[in-house]
């Protein structure tokens, strides 16, 4: 009877750390994008109104790469990517400081479009799905 009640504890809390995305940010957002510089790409959030003190922005999921948020104002956040450098050359022992990629573990199961905003809200870790996520140019 032990077994049982142990399996089913296991199978409670396993449901349980399933995150939920939020289909709306407690606080508008007027835009946002990313833009590609050289290696880094930078994804900006720009919100319609400041940032309550109860919200603090923690990390974005975009393309493969987790980032930390940066606030550049109170109604403006931005993380970078950044993408290593590979020396690329005909002889290929001009290539020996690349390191080979390495996959990282995916968190969510997202396409090129979308990201995934990770912020906390009076005490609680939350989540914001980006859709249709759109590519700005530097021009």
């Amino acid at each position: 009877m032990k077994s049982y009640s142990i399996i089913v504890v296991l199978i409670l809390v396993g449901c349980a750390s399933k995150e939920t995305l939020q289909t709306q940010f407690p606080n508008p957002i007027a835009d946002y994008f990313y833009k590609v510089e050289g290696n880094q790409t930078h994804f900006l959030i720009e919100f319609q109104q400041p940032l309550p003190e109860d919200i603090k922005l923690k990390k974005l999921y975009f393309r493969n790469q987790t980032a930390a948020i940066k606030m550049i104002s109170r109604q403006k956040a931005e993380a970078v990517f950044i993408k290593p450098d590979l020396i690329l050359d005909v002889n290929p022992e001009n290539e020996y400081g690349n390191q080979p990629p390495i996959p990282p573990k995916q968190r969510f199961q997202l396409n090129s479009t979308e990201a995934v905003l990770e912020f906390i809200q009076k005490g609680k870790i939350k989540h914001y799905k980006f859709t249709n996520v759109p590519e700005k140019s530097n021009k």
